[in-house]
């Protein structure tokens, strides 16, 4: 089998995402359903493909998001408080397992 090369979304560009969004988290904002999670947070989906253009949703968006276009996921939990690079480095690591997964080299 011959690998591919792929490209990743950079860990600034996902970053400064994550800053940008970091307002928009409403006091009432949840990352998961579960009763037990009370910190505000907002759940961010980047969608990656191999050709390197990627793109994000917010929370559940039924499979309608502009992340569902791109085969490869990462997640982030994003609180007001998170390490925007850390996450972001979080969600490009999970991105590029799935593309290793698949054949794919960097």
């Amino acid at each position: 089998m011959i690998a591919v090369k792929a490209k990743l979304p950079t860990i600034a560009a996902i970053s400064s995402l994550l800053r940008s969004l970091k307002p928009q988290i409403s006091d009432d904002y949840r990352c998961t359903d579960d009763p037990d999670d009370t910190l505000p947070g907002m759940l961010v989906t980047i969608g990656a493909s191999p050709d390197g253009t990627w793109h994000y949703q917010t929370g559940d968006n039924s499979y309608s998001g502009g992340a569902y276009g791109h085969a490869y996921w990462g997640l982030v939990y994003l609180h007001r408080q998170t390490n925007s690079r850390d996450a972001a480095k979080g969600a490009i690591d999970e991105i590029a397992e799935g593309m290793v997964s698949n054949g794919f080299t960097f």
